[in-house]
């Protein structure tokens, strides 16, 4: 993909501030969104205002392309869209609590752009006892002319991972086609941190044949033997001592 960018919070950490990688709850987001499952990554704060107000930070640099409010589709909530420099790809950062920046204004990466909310659907949802509950960051990554089944979303966790970084995942069972759930994601996501642009699929929560591609040229290339594309006790023993927390 050749993008990368920065964490959209300042201290950002995979396993201490991802509630919900992208690609899981397949059930949930099919039923109420119409779409293969999650398409971002959602970010929580965990102090004591459980994260709302938090400052929000571009991931590049770029030109607020859009802000939308939370009417009349009480869904997103509150969102800034902001397009990359060469027009390729835009993020977006969406329940926000306020704006810090206005419609065709140029940014720099890092840049304050607004605050973590609850404003849309979120879970849990806020309540009079519990006004700040469901607050969370739903960052996204679209790229521009990208035909696949979230729209032209695809997983930002490659293009913020860096060497050393640790993922809230754990792999508990053998993995093979035919397979689904929220692991099959975690697969696909390190598959597409490990292997890039040569692994031509989105993470969807099935086991597919490119998925089984992908996993032997894992295997291959680590020199897990033997190479037969099936998540068995070796290949699940480097993913959890490469990427669990």
């Amino acid at each position: 993909m050749g993008i990368e960018l920065l964490p959209p919070i300042e201290n950002f950490d995979f396993t201490k501030n991802v509630s919900q990688m992208f690609g899981v709850s397949a059930d949930l987001y099919k039923r109420e969104f119409g779409i293969p499952a999650h398409n971002a990554l959602d970010i929580v704060v965990r102090d004591d205002r459980q994260g709302f107000g938090t400052t929000v930070y571009s991931m590049h640099v770029g030109k607020v392309e859009r802000i939308v409010y939370d009417v009349p589709h009480k869904t997103r909530g509150n969102g800034i869209y902001i397009l990359s420099e060469d027009k390729t790809f835009s993020t977006v950062y969406w329940h926000l609590s306020s704006f810090q920046v206005n419609v065709g204004e140029t940014v720099r990466a890092f840049q304050p752009i607004a605050t973590m909310g609850n404003s849309g659907h979120v879970f849990p949802s806020p309540t009079s006892a519990c006004p700040r509950c469901g607050t969370h960051l739903h960052a996204g990554l679209q790229i521009h002319g990208k035909q696949n089944e979230y729209d032209s979303f695809v997983d930002p966790t490659p293009t913020l991972f860096r060497e050393g970084n640790k993922l809230p995942v754990k792999f508990q069972r053998m993995l093979f086609v035919g397979m689904s759930g929220d692991d099959i994601s975690w697969l696909q996501t390190i598959l597409k941190i490990e292997l890039g642009d040569e692994v031509p699929f989105d993470p969807i929560a099935y086991f597919g044949t490119q998925t089984l591609r992908a996993v032997r040229l894992l295997q291959q290339r680590q020199g897990i033997s033997p190479s037969y594309g099936y998540v068995g006790p070796m290949t699940r023993k480097y993913l959890n001592d490469t990427y669990a927390a």
